[in-house]
């Protein structure tokens, strides 16, 4: 997705400058992927970060669905995600929620034909 230019400033306006130091192996390393990948450090740093945090959310969402305290639905929205990527994301990991009661089963059933009508 490409952003112009308006686009773009209004997305740095909100920004914020977050530095670190690496070990120069590593920063040797980093530019080289940079090069690789023809992007500058700072966007390739920005785009792994970005990604581990996205993976991180999607992590503890799933950690929530597979203990039971949140439903498949309430687990994509924490993850800031949508419900078809969040349950593919699951799948993926195999991850399964606790036996439910037929009850249960049925209840998070309607919610999620319901959910799924407003898509």
């Amino acid at each position: 997705m490409k952003l112009g230019v308006r686009q773009l400033v209004k997305k740095m306006k909100k920004s914020r400058l977050v530095s670190t130091r690496l070990e120069e192996e590593a920063a040797k390393i980093l530019e080289e992927i940079a090069r690789e990948e023809n992007i500058d450090k700072a966007t390739l740093i920005r785009k792994w970060i970005l990604s581990k945090i996205t993976g991180h959310k999607l992590e503890k969402a799933a950690e929530g669905y597979q203990k039971g305290l949140i439903s498949i639905e309430e687990g994509a929205k924490m993850a800031n995600t949508t419900l078809w990527k969040f349950i593919e994301y699951i799948r993926e990991k195999n991850i399964w929620p606790p036996i439910q009661t037929k009850e249960e089963l049925e209840k998070e059933l309607k919610e999620t034909k319901r959910l799924l009508k407003q898509v």
